[in-house]
This record gives structure tokens, sequence and C-alpha cells, in this order.
């Protein structure tokens, strides 16, 4: 099978790097371009500082960082783009590419809230996939969106529970440093403290959420209109954000029933098989101090789905209330392989 030629934009920066990482002998997709700032253009990928464990993947180290420009993607045949950029940057360049038939799958927020733009998670949402034909009236091309990556663990945690009739939801957010991008948080802002406001971060939560969780109405999605309240802190790990989360229901239920939907939870036949797809998208512990950065933000298999399972445990039902702490790999799951899960899916589909 002839791969497709794809893109990573913002390749030097972590959430870029992941992008590389993820890409390395990926069975649909063939990494031939790279672009940076203008900064770098000429520059070898492979003397990037390394944002990630091992840096840049030595079977791309000799790629040349070309400029932010749509021109240089089209001439370079690239079909997919994977967008890493910050969301001022990512307005145009996204916007150009899939006006040039070029399909975007990006982790930047400037497209999230747009009527015909999906906010792609698949175990929850895969059918959302076909908005992206309201943007096809006169280009191939289109903008597929992931999450921010506190509303991604928050809504693959709840994933379970989508069927019970919600009425309320509160959470709160302990998120790791590297959510914040690099540079970043001084060293003296964070060291030894916790920082209770993320600038932007609540409303992201509380307008994702809705989104992602409603349901397609014709052209558009209609939200879901639970009650939703959030704080979102920011604490000294470094990867992996910790949610702790606060369903009410419109009834009773059990603990082994809510346990049952959890265990029972599985990824959609849809989704089976593809490569960064987990086996198991929700796993449960019973483990008093569990889930914890330091050993569960690796979790899923398979070896390629590492990173892309959120974890959930500290499980409480009283009445209609069912409490929880949930944990996702930020980086992974809330980033960049969320984008190439949605890329995959699309390429099943025949959509690239």
């Amino acid at each position: 099978m002839e791969k497709v030629k794809c893109a990573v934009l913002g390749a030097t920066g972590v959430v870029g790097q992941n992008f590389l990482k993820l890409l390395v002998d990926h069975p649909y997709f063939e990494l031939t371009t790279v672009c940076a700032s203008d900064a770098r253009k000429g520059q070898k990928l492979g003397g990037a500082k390394e944002h990630v464990p091992g840096g840049i993947p030595a079977v791309f180290s000799e790629l040349i960082l070309e400029a932010m420009n749509v021109n240089v993607l089209v001439s370079r045949g690239v079909q997919i783009v994977f967008s890493a950029l910050p969301a001022s940057t990512a307005a145009g360049i996204e916007r150009d590419a899939a006006k040039a038939g070029i399909k975007v799958f990006s982790n930047a927020s400037a497209y999230r809230m747009h009527p015909q733009v999906p906010i792609l998670i698949p175990e929850i949402n895969y059918p959302h996939l076909d908005l992206v034909k309201n943007q096809q009236k006169e280009t191939d091309g289109f903008i597929v969106t992931n999450a921010n990556c506190t509303t991604t663990g928050l809504v693959l945690g709840l994933a379970p529970f989508l069927s019970l009739n919600i009425k309320k939801l509160v959470v709160a957010s302990y998120q790791a440093v590297s959510g914040a991008g690099y540079p970043g948080l001084s060293i003296f802002d964070i060291s030894n403290n916790v920082i209770p406001y993320i600038a932007g971060e609540e409303p992201k939560v509380l307008d994702e959420c809705a989104k992602i969780c409603g349901q397609v109405d014709g052209a558009e999605i209609v939200p879901v209109d639970w009650d939703i309240y959030a704080h979102c802190v920011r604490v000294q790990t470094i990867i992996g954000h910790l949610i702790s989360v606060h369903i009410e229901l419109d009834e009773k239920i059990d603990r082994n029933d809510v346990k049952n939907l959890v265990e029972q939870f599985s990824t959609p036949e849809i989704l089976a098989g593809l490569p960064t797809a987990p086996d198991r998208p929700v796993i449960f512990t019973e483990a008093p101090d569990r889930p914890q950065p330091r050993y569960d933000i690796e979790a899923g298999t398979p070896e390629r789905a590492k990173g892309m399972a959120a974890v959930i445990g500290r499980l409480e039902v009283r009445d209609n209330v069912i409490r929880f702490i949930t944990l996702s790999n930020n980086l992974v799951r809330g980033a960049a392989g969320g984008s190439v899960l949605n890329a995959e899916l699309a390429f099943r589909r025949n959509m690239i």
C-alpha cells in the first residue's frame, strides 16, 4: 500500500515532537515535510532541542525545516497535515491548507468551536466526522480538531456514562506543566507551588465538553444541556492531567452497575485495529491510591497506543451521584495521539 504523504506544522515543539514519535514507521502515513518558524527555515530537524524523551527520531533527523507556507505543502504533494501550532499561528495556515485540498488534523484551538468543524474523540463521537462534508463545497480539504488536553481526559473518562441521564457535571483538574507548552512556566512560578488559575482553560472545558457530547442535527451539533462547572489548576507534575469528576444523574444508580459500565466500555467497532486506537480506551482500577501520573500515563495497548487510554479510579457512588478520579496523558491522548487517531479513522473511511 502506498502511504499518504503528511507534514507536521510546528515540528520542533513539545507536541510536534510527539507527532514525530507517533509517525515513525506508521503503516498509513509517511512524514515527508516538517515546518517551523521562519527563524528555523533551512535547518535540519535533528538539530532541534529535545523536548520529549529521545528527542527527534533518527529516521527524521535529516529532514530540512520548511517555512509555514501552504505552497510548500502543495509542492511536496502533502495530503494531510498534523498541526501542533498555537492558535494564533494555526488560524491562517490551517485555513489555507484546507482550501488547497489538504486534510488538516489540528491540535490547535483556532477552529474547535466552528459549527462545521468537529472536535473529534472517536470513541465518543465518531459520527461527528461527517461534519467535514459541509466544509467541502469548493475543495476536498477539511479541518478536524482534537479537544483541549484537559477536555480530552475528562470526556474520555465520561465515555462509559454517556448513556445515562446526566444532569450536572462538576470537575476539578490538576494539570501538568507540559500542558503550558515550551518554555511554559518559570521555575520560580511553579516550583513548590500550585496555581489555581489557567487563563482560558475553564471556558474551553465547558464549551468543548458540551459540543463533543452533543448530537449532530443537520449541518451542526446541538450541545448537551448539562450544568457544567470546572476549576482548572496547574500542579508541579511534568506529564499527566488528573481530574476529579462529580456527576449528578436524574435517577439513583448502584455502584456495581457503574463499575460494570466502566469495565464493559470498549472501543467501537469502527475503530478496532486502527494503529493508535487503544484496545481498552478506559481502564478501571480499584487501587485506593491510583491513578497516578508516575505509574499510569502510558496506559494503553498495543505498543503504538501507549498513553492513549484514560485510567479511572477512586469510584464512589451515592444515590444519584457518581464520583471518580481520571488520568490521561496530555501530550499523547490529549494532543498528538488524538490527532493521529482522528486521521487514521478518516483514512479507514476513505476520506483521505
